[in-house]
């Protein structure tokens, strides 16, 4: 008999795991995380909507049909443009579909005021869903960089001074961006060297 209840308890103990594990996801005070399950279905559908629509998607519906994904679900602005990114560009996202995509991003991005580490956080949760893409990372940084999502500065100090720490994917982000960051900071120094120069001149 004491089997028995045994086991009831333990059923009881699933019962109650399985149940919290939806709402578990759902820290933040109800806000879906990245990763969450329920999210999948928004990429497809979002997805669904972009390879039917293909070139003729205008940006601003575009975004009108993710906020009314992202209210009826429940997720944060960072997160509106990780999904972006797999339902526009799929789960093998380069350089070429992020830019080939790049008018809608601005969209998102301007739309939901989003900062520079946004976006980085939003390519790292790309990076954590997808890891095979971090063959690709540094060029997608240089789309960041080149289309402004995110500054220079910003972009150093995110990965260098690791003010990313503890954000999706970090390491492995920080390490596939190496190629990147190294000719970016080089980049800088050079227009040091060349303010220097200025100031010399004008004397």
């Amino acid at each position: 008999k004491n089997d028995d209840s045994d086991d009831d308890d333990d059923d009881d103990d699933d019962d109650s795991d399985a149940g919290g594990k939806g709402q578990a996801s759902k820290k933040n005070g109800g806000v879906l995380d990245y990763d969450d399950e329920e999210l999948k279905s928004v990429i497809s559908m979002l997805a669904g909507l972009s390879n039917s629509k293909g070139s003729a998607l205008k940006t601003a519906d575009y975004v009108e049909e993710l906020t009314n994904h992202r209210l009826a679900k429940n997720f944060d602005q960072k997160t509106s443009l990780y999904i972006s990114m797999e339902a526009l560009c799929g789960n093998e996202m380069d350089a070429k579909a992020l830019q080939d995509k790049s008018k809608y991003f601005d969209k998102v991005n301007n739309s939901l005021k989003l900062s520079g580490p946004d976006v980085l956080w939003a390519l790292g949760a790309y990076l954590d869903m997808n890891p095979g893409t971090k063959k690709f990372f540094a060029q997608l940084l240089k789309v960041v960089y080149d289309e402004e999502w995110a500054e220079e500065k910003t972009i150093l100090e995110f990965y260098n001074d690791e003010e990313g720490e503890g954000t999706p994917a970090f390491v492995n982000a920080q390490q596939a961006a190496a190629p990147f960051l190294k000719w970016l900071a080089e980049a800088e120094e050079d227009d040091d060297d060349d303010d220097d120069d200025d100031d010399e001149s004008d004397d």
